[in-house]
Order: structure tokens, then C-alpha cells, then sequence
């Protein structure tokens, strides 16, 4: 079932947005306003953690803070994985000359999944019968879901593009050249696949984004917002 002379196999790239946090929100329950782009299905309750586990999701490798804001009320964090859902249907083992061992690209889907996860301070957790801790949780709320737009469209819409001309899927996935056994173990069998999209485009990609969202002069408004009903908060 090798691919036609000069015509490499047919296959399609596809992405998958998992939201780690599990409660959908009605919009009406709190004062928000969603950026447009996102659905009722993507406005999901944050989870709640304490100053010290933000600091360590914050010094994560993949959890980052480009823009280095001073103070974090919440943050968004996204995982990508790049797989064959059947690797063995989809990769043809080959043995040549001198037992050479190489692999070729039947054809079928790619899946980028992106698994998305909102994390607000404990401390700015909404309050039942407390309006000024409900509009607080919807000033940080508000904000981070501008995040998790962008890595919505980063994974949907931007990625796979960078995927496909990229050199490694040009010369494998498109042209459907032999990839050799030691490869073939270093990107497929030990998932190096994932770091090699993750590292480069995806990640270069979300910090990018993340500088515009988190600049000084953009995040100028969220910072005043929380100050004022922090202030309100303390003077009741």
C-alpha cells in the first residue's frame, strides 16, 4: 500500500481542543464579557490555587509568563501533543538491503491536541452573595479567557498550517519518503513529534501572543480594575 510514484499518501491534520476544567459556566453568572471566538462550551470555572502553586505553574517550562507581570491573578496554561491515532495502520515497516529497517507514511489523520487549564488565585475566588468578589473574579476571569482564545485559534487555526510546511512533514507526510528506523524511534515510537511542533512553533507562537495580551499598556485597565475593587473590598 505504498503511495503512487511522485504522489506522497493523503492525510489530514486535524485539531482537538480539550478544556481541562471540567464546569461550563453560564454566561450570566457572572458580569463578563467573553472575547468573540469563544463558545458556551469554552467558558469553564477556573481552578482555584494557592499564591505558592501559581508561582510553581508560573516556573514551569511550558507554563510561562513572558510578559513578566509583577502580580498574577491568573494564569492559562496549555499543553500540546502531536499523534498518529493509529500509528501501526498508518506507518509500513520495510526491511532492505543488509536488513536496513525504514518506515513509510501510509496516509490518514495528524491530531494536534491542545488541552487548555485556567488557574485563578485562591484569593480572588468569587464569593456567593458577594458582588465585589464575583465582579473582582470577573475582571481576572474576563482576561484569561483572552488566553484561552488565543490558544484556541493558535491550535485550530495558526498550527496546523506551520505544521504541514514544515520540512520533517514535507519530506514524510507529503512526499512520503522512507524514514529511517532510528527516526522513526526518535519522533513516532518516543513521541519526539510532540517537542519538536511544542518547542518551536506552538510555544514561540503562544509567548508571542501572550506579550501582546499581558503588555503594559494592555493589561494597564485589568490592573486598575482589580485595584479599585480590591480597594472597595477593604473599606466596606
Amino acid at each position: 500500500m505504498s503511495p503512487p510514484a511522485g504522489k506522497g499518501p493523503a492525510f489530514k491534520i486535524k485539531s482537538r481542543i480539550v478544556h481541562a476544567n471540567t464546569v461550563i459556566v453560564p454566561r450570566s453568572r457572572y458580569p463578563i464579557k467573553p472575547p468573540k471566538g469563544l463558545t458556551a462550551n469554552d467558558l469553564r470555572l477556573p481552578k482555584f490555587v494557592r499564591r505558592e502553586d501559581m508561582m510553581k505553574l508560573l516556573s514551569g517550562s511550558q507554563k510561562n509568563n513572558p510578559a513578566k507581570l509583577a502580580s498574577v491573578h491568573g494564569l492559562v496554561t496549555a499543553e500540546l501533543a502531536v499523534a498518529f491515532p493509529d500509528v501501526d495502520k498508518q506507518w509500513q515497516r520495510s526491511t532492505g538491503a543488509q536488513n536496513r529497517v525504514s518506515w513509510r507514511f501510509l496516509g490518514g489523520d495528524l491530531v494536534l491536541e491542545a488541552t487548555i487549564a485556567v488557574h485563578v488565585l485562591d484569593d480572588d475566588r468569587p464569593l456567593d452573595k458577594d458582588g465585589l468578589s464575583q465582579k473582582l473574579f470577573a475582571v481576572i476571569w474576563e482576561h484569561e479567557l483572552e488566553h484561552v482564545l488565543d490558544d484556541i485559534e493558535i491550535a485550530r487555526d495558526w498550527l496546523p498550517g506551520q505544521v504541514r510546511q514544515d520540512e520533517w512533514t514535507r519530506r514524510y507526510l507529503v512526499d512520503g519518503q522512507e524514514l529511517p528506523d532510528p527516526t522513526f524511534d526518535h519522533y513516532i515510537r518516543k513521541n519526539n513529534l510532540t517537542s519538536w511542533f511544542r518547542d518551536g512553533p506552538w510555544l514561540g507562537e503562544r509567548n508571542r501572543r501572550a506579550d501582546i495580551r499581558d503588555s503594559a499598556a494592555n493589561y494597564a485597565h485589568v490592573s486598575d480594575a482589580i485595584n479599585e475593587i480590591r480597594a472597595k473590598m477593604t473599606n466596606r
